[in-house]
C-alpha cells in the first residue's frame, strides 16, 4: 500500500505528473493578492480563534490565552484569558483572571475580572473582584465582592 511502485501508476510516468503541486505560482502586477495562506496575512488583522475545553475533558494546571476560552469540561488550576465562557457543564476549580467572564456553570475559587456575567443556573463560590457585574435571576454567588 505504501510502496513506491504501484499498479495504478504506469511505468513511464514522470516525477512531474506525480508531484502536481510543485509548479511555481506567479502573480500579475497590479492585481491584489488572492492567496489566503498564513504567510501572506501580515497586513490583515489576525483574530485569535477560541480555545475549547470540551465536555468530558479535565485539565489540571495553568492555562493562558490571549483570546477567548470556552470551558465545557473541568479545569483545576489557574486560568488567564482575554474572555472566558464557562458553559453549563463547565467547572473551574482555582483562580480565574480575565477581562470578561460569563459563568453558566460552576466556579470554585476566586475571579478577578473587568466584566462579570452570571447566568441563571451558575454557581460561584469564592471572592469576586470586578468593575461591573450582572447576575441573572437564579444565579448564586457565595463569597466576597470586591469592586475595583
Amino acid at each position: 500500500m505504501f510502496s513506491k511502485k504501484s499498479n495504478d501508476i504506469p511505468e513511464n510516468s514522470s516525477d512531474e505528473s506525480q508531484n502536481a503541486y510543485s509548479e511555481p505560482v506567479t502573480e500579475v502586477a497590479g492585481e491584489p493578492d488572492q492567496s489566503y495562506g498564513y504567510e501572506n496575512n501580515a497586513n490583515r488583522a489576525n483574530p485569535i480563534k477560541p480555545s475549547i475545553i470540551s465536555e468530558g475533558f479535565e485539565f489540571v494546571g495553568t492555562i493562558t490565552s490571549e483570546g477567548v476560552l470556552n470551558i465545557s469540561g473541568v479545569i483545576k488550576g489557574k486560568v488567564t484569558a482575554k474572555s472566558v465562557l464557562i458553559d453549563s457543564s463547565g467547572l473551574v476549580e482555582g483562580e480565574l483572571f480575565s477581562d470578561q467572564v460569563m459563568v453558566k456553570g460552576k466556579v470554585l475559587g476566586d475571579i478577578n475580572c473587568q466584566e462579570l456575567n452570571i447566568g441563571p443556573l451558575a454557581e460561584v463560590d469564592g471572592s469576586v473582584s470586578y468593575d461591573s457585574v450582572h447576575i441573572q435571576r437564579g444565579g448564586k454567588i457565595k463569597g466576597h465582592f470586591i469592586k475595583k
